[in-house]
């Protein structure tokens, strides 16, 4: 019966400690400064296949998990819901831009890949 409450212990600590998604653009950049972190924005719809693969998948992979939670603040929006902030145009999505403090995009990813190579993608951004 142990080993059964502490797997089910196990579990629950890893499905918190996923990526908490801001959906306000201010929001997010105040929580970002607040926690000397960048913003990493990421324009997606809920009928794209890969930016549910990224959000399902890739998101909850352990690197890039730890890394995401170490560097960034996840600003997720919908291109079709969401107001978007100007100043950030898209061609595909999902879209990945990565914001400086004073809100410039200081990169850009287009495009979802597997957990390995959006990691050193990451890495090369920051």
């Amino acid at each position: 019966m142990k080993p059964v409450i502490v797997i089910i212990a196990c579990t629950i600590m890893l499905l918190a400690g996923g990526i908490q998604f801001e959906h306000d653009f201010n929001s997010a950049l105040q929580k970002a400064e607040k926690q000397n972190k960048e913003v990493m924005m990421m324009y997606s719809a809920p009928w794209c296949p890969e930016c549910n693969y990224m959000k399902e998948v890739v998101f909850k992979n352990k690197n890039v998990l730890a890394y995401i939670q170490k560097h960034f603040i996840v600003l997720s929006l919908d291109i079709q819901k969401d107001k978007l902030p100007k100043g950030f145009d898209f061609i595909g999505i999902p879209t990945f831009f990565f914001l400086d403090k004073k809100t410039k995009e200081k990169d850009k990813i287009i495009g979802g890949s597997k957990a390995d190579v959006f990691l050193q993608k990451l890495k090369a951004v920051k």
